[in-house]
């Protein structure tokens, strides 16, 4: 496995592997709704790929990382899911807030992924309330990363 910084030909895939996700079917589907990883916010955002011969097994993205770091977007596709992805992704994710000199990170998490986050050390520091196309409220957490080798 290959865990590499995306490049806009990613695009694509990442798109495809947000779509795909179980997760996000049913009431979770309108959050995706129109959203798609472009190559311009590949280029700005610190995007990371978990790939193995050449398929994305995963993916993250930090954002805002110079003022309040956020991870953004982390997905794992299905059939990879309890294989570590989720764990290999957070942990360089929080490795590379660290080194850009982040302190914590927030996340703004998806309802089904609080546990994950919970399990690698974040914690709940509220609750964002519905909005727009998202009728349901989402943890607020934060995840320490100063100190991270």
């Amino acid at each position: 496995m290959v865990l590499r910084r995306a490049t806009a030909s990613d695009a694509p895939f990442i798109n495809q592997l947000m779509r795909e996700c179980s997760a996000y079917r049913g009431e979770y589907s309108a959050i995706l709704e129109g959203y798609l990883v472009t190559a311009e916010q590949l280029a700005v955002d610190e995007v990371y790929v978990l790939e193995n011969a050449k398929e994305i097994l995963g993916f993250y993205s930090l954002t805002n990382v110079k003022n309040c770091p956020e991870l953004d977007l982390m997905f794992v596709a299905d059939e990879s899911q309890g294989k570590h992805i989720g764990t290999t992704l957070f942990d360089h994710m929080k490795r590379e807030a660290a080194s850009l000199g982040a302190k914590q990170v927030k996340i703004v998490a998806h309802p089904p992924a609080e546990g994950f986050y919970m399990r690698m050390g974040a914690r709940k520091i509220g609750v964002k309330k519905p909005s727009g196309s998202v009728t349901w409220s989402r943890p607020i957490l934060l995840v320490a990363v100063q100190g991270v080798a």
